[in-house]
Parts: C-alpha cells; structure tokens; sequence
C-alpha cells in the first residue's frame, strides 16, 4: 500500500514562553516491509532541525527555539510503501526452549521492567494462565493480544501519556499506549522479547479500527530465528501493511513523537492542537 500522511502538532502558550528545546520522532522506519518516498519536516518559528539516531536506532529530529514565542507549529509530511510482515504466514512453530538460546544482544533490552512496563506478580501469573502450558511462542503473543482486546475497555480520555501499565492492569480501560504497555508486561513476564511500536494506522472506508484519529501505538515480539512482529492488542489484528511505523523502544518514553521542554513563566500552560491524516494514494 502507498500512503501520504499529514501531520501537524501546533502548541499554544497562554503566555510567552523564553525557550524551548524538542526532540521529534515523525520519519517513517524504512526497512524490508517499508519503503519511504518522501519526507518533510518543518517547524514554526524557523529553527535550524539536526538530527541523530539514537540508542533504538529511531530517526531523532532535535531543535532549540532560544528566543520568546507565544506558538509552536510542527508539521510533517510522508510518502511511504509498506508490505505485510505476515506475507509469508505467521511466524508459528517457535518453542520456548528457542527464546532460552537467543544470542540476539539486541533483544536483551526488551525483556526486563521499564518506565512504564513492569513484571509484577499479577502480571506473571496472567501470563502463565494464558500460556496455558502451551509452547508456540507467537501462538501465546496472540493469545496475549486476544485476551487484552476481549477484557480491556478502549476509553479516550480516560489515562494519560504518563499512566503505568500497573494502573492500566487494575481499571481494565485505556487507549492504544495502554493496551500496548499492557501486552509488552505480560510477554516479558514469559521471557518473550516485547518492544513498544510507535506509528501511524491507516482506516480505510471500510475499516473500523480504533486508535487512527491519532498516533497509533502497537506491540512487537522477537521470535528467535525470524525476527520482530508486530500484533496490535487495540484492534485485535497482526500489524499489517496498514500500520506505518514509526519509532521503537522499551516503552512510550524510547518512541514518543514529541519530548522536550519549555522555560517560561511560573504556571503557564499550553494549549495542544493536532491534525492527522493518513490517505490511501494507490487506490
């Protein structure tokens, strides 16, 4: 599928602020499964964008805005191809015994607690209910992410960017970060590799996914020997050529599309506005 996509995150402060420094993640991944045609970024006031990539080997955009301003716009701008991971089928016959002789260094990091995702007991003994003594590693995945779409309630409004998978696993309702922190929790509890997938999800007119009026989020699993999947517990489907991704990391906090911080006056707030659209350019 070829897509075009719109972006545009403009911030209004109730009053001046001296200063501001931001990190931004908006380029789509290229890889295998996604060819990136064309990308723009720019930003309002005019700042000069440098860029690194960093520890997750996420496209890093970074700027400072040193002078007052009372508004900042971000705009981005993509054209990109993507295919379907799950071509090929479904990476099924992998055992546990396979994630025990992983010699992957790269996938250590997505098996332990982060900011947001922590292996609590509770968490644990989920896991092993819906593991079920069963030994296909991205059968379980699945199992994960159906029992998250059946038991969870998608509610806006209802967490923020900051609630802990902990709060998200008592209420039983959150959006697509939440349900993402969620399934990463319960996979690493059973020593699967989880990472966080931060992106874009395309709903077409005959689609009725939830969490594409925004910045969609996703989880991926390693399986030892074929690599990183994507399974989306939001909608209850494998991430497809649908989802265009755009960052990775341990948790929400490694793959934000916005980080950063302002200086201004005591108490000042700022009002957020965001406009998205993703359009379908191949018919």
């Amino acid at each position: 599928m070829r897509f075009r996509i719109f972006h545009r995150t403009r911030y209004v402060y109730r009053a001046p602020v001296r200063a501001s420094y931001n990190e931004l993640r908006f380029r789509p991944v290229t890889d295998d499964k996604s060819r990136l045609e064309f990308f723009l970024l720019n930003v309002n006031p005019p700042v000069r964008l440098q860029h690194f990539r960093d520890n997750w080997l996420n496209y890093v955009h970074f700027f400072d805005l040193p002078e007052p301003h009372t508004h900042l716009t971000i705009e981005a701008q993509s054209t990109i191809n993507t295919t379907s991971p799950y071509l090929e089928g479904k990476p099924l016959g992998v055992s546990f015994a396979a994630l025990k002789d992983n010699p992957d260094d790269m996938v250590q990091p997505f098996l332990g607690n982060s900011r947001y995702v922590e292996n609590t007991p509770a968490v644990w003994r989920l896991g092993l209910d819906l593991r079920n003594d069963g030994d296909d590693v991205f059968a379980t995945a699945e199992a994960v992410m159906q029992h998250i779409y059946r038991e969870w309630s998608y509610a806006p409004n209802t967490t923020t960017v900051s609630t802990h998978m902990n709060e998200v696993m008592v209420t039983k309702q959150g959006v697509c970060q939440d349900f993402a922190h969620v399934m990463i929790g319960i996979c690493r509890s059973l020593g699967i590799p989880a990472r966080y997938v931060s992106g874009y999800l395309y709903n077409g007119p005959k689609s009725h996914l939830r969490g594409a009026q925004a910045s969609h989020a996703w989880c991926e699993v390693h399986i030892p020997g074929k690599g990183w999947f994507g399974l989306d517990p939001t909608n209850n489907i494998p991430a497809d050529e649908r989802h265009i991704k755009i960052a990775t990391g341990r948790d929400y906090q490694d793959a934000a599309p916005i980080t950063g911080h302002f200086d201004g006056p005591p108490g000042v707030t700022a009002q957020l506005q965001v406009e998205l659209e993703v359009r379908r350019t191949d018919g």
